[in-house]
């Protein structure tokens, strides 16, 4: 009797275990193949200045993230080739909260819409000064110092009782501030002038640094005004995408010819094509989106031709100048040599 009471206790702590596995959440995300988009529609360019009409796509590639994962999903997500796990860490560093890496990738999307603008209109032929004509706040962590004082799209005066041109002078003021004491913000909000006090907190990452909690933007005066439209996209590895797309729509010359090309990189001000996350999954969502050619940082090129899809050309490319020569080739659809 006493057996069949043991055995019996065993088996309610077996299934215990097992349904308690079910909603453990483990320390790790998971990548998979995210949404592919042609960011030709999404570019708008007016202005002074005359668009020509495209005839092919030219996609951004994303990764998608599942944050929350118990120990079966892992299971099956270790067995997928498609999806990729890794620890948590590497997409919250130093203890960020999702609200800060939200915050964060917002930011980081901005700037490379600015970077890409340049880029794109010098590259078609424009003047672009690339001195910044103002600052403005692009997002507010909820919960932050800034919370309930500045908002987005205020544009910054002043910080500290000292005029700022841009987000470098703002970084420079509020690192000289000091924790626990007042900062005045001066701010543009719509046709009103007003100043803002915020307090200044500990740095998530660094107790000695001071910090408001806000993502910054710099304004630029451009010959003409382009609007590249993104929702539900953060981080900055669309750059590349996105100069290219200005570049398109600005020239007389077809870039893409009727063929689909999709791609990935981040870009700076001089148009160098840096490396990002996620690359396998970027070239699986390429492929199932019917792109033939998938423009690669060179940096990610060992990685990506290691599990390159069958029927997706991978090309190389160090900077834009780079991309634009393959894509002007009349012998495009041959892949790039290595670099």
């Amino acid at each position: 009797m006493a057996r069949r009471v043991l055995t019996w206790t065993g088996a309610v702590l077996v299934a215990a275990l097992v349904a308690g596995l079910n909603f453990y959440q483990l320390p790790v995300v998971t990548l998979l193949p995210g949404p592919v988009e042609d960011v030709l529609p999404q570019v708008k360019v007016s202005g002074p200045t005359r668009t020509y009409a495209v005839h092919g796509s030219l996609y951004l590639t994303t990764v998608g993230v599942d944050e929350r994962v118990n120990f079966y999903e892992a299971l099956l997500d270790f067995a997928d080739r498609d999806v990729q796990v890794v620890p948590r860490s590497v997409l919250y560093p130093d203890g960020q909260t999702e609200q800060e890496t939200d915050l964060q990738n917002a930011a980081e999307m901005d700037n490379s819409k600015m970077a890409a603008t340049v880029v794109g209109l010098r590259r078609a032929g424009l003047e672009v000064d690339t001195d910044p004509d103002g600052v403005r706040i692009a997002g507010v962590l909820p919960g932050s110092a800034a919370d309930g004082h500045l908002r987005a799209d205020d544009k910054v005066l002043a910080v500290g009782g000292v005029a700022v041109r841009g987000s470098e002078d703002i970084r420079t003021q509020i690192g000289k501030a000091r924790i626990g004491q007042k900062l005045a913000f001066k701010v543009q909000r719509g046709s009103a002038v007003r100043t803002e006090v915020v307090v200044p907190r500990e740095a998530p990452d660094d107790r000695k640094r001071p910090y408001v909690g806000v993502s910054l933007a710099d304004i630029f005066d451009f010959p003409v005004h382009v609007d590249i439209q993104t929702e539900n996209i953060g981080g900055p590895s669309a750059g590349l995408m996105f100069a290219l797309s200005i570049v398109e729509k600005l020239g007389p010359e077809d870039l893409t010819r009727d063929r689909k090309i999709a791609g990935t990189g981040t870009i700076d001000y001089d148009g160098n094509v840096g490396p990002i996350g996620g690359i396998q999954q970027k070239l699986i969502a390429a492929r199932r989106t019917g792109a033939t050619i998938f423009l690669c940082p060179s940096d990610n090129y060992a990685e990506a031709k290691q599990g390159k899809p069958r029927g997706l050309d991978l090309i190389p490319v160090k900077t834009i100048d780079e991309a634009l020569i393959f894509l002007r080739r009349n012998d495009s659809a041959a892949a790039a040599p290595a670099p």
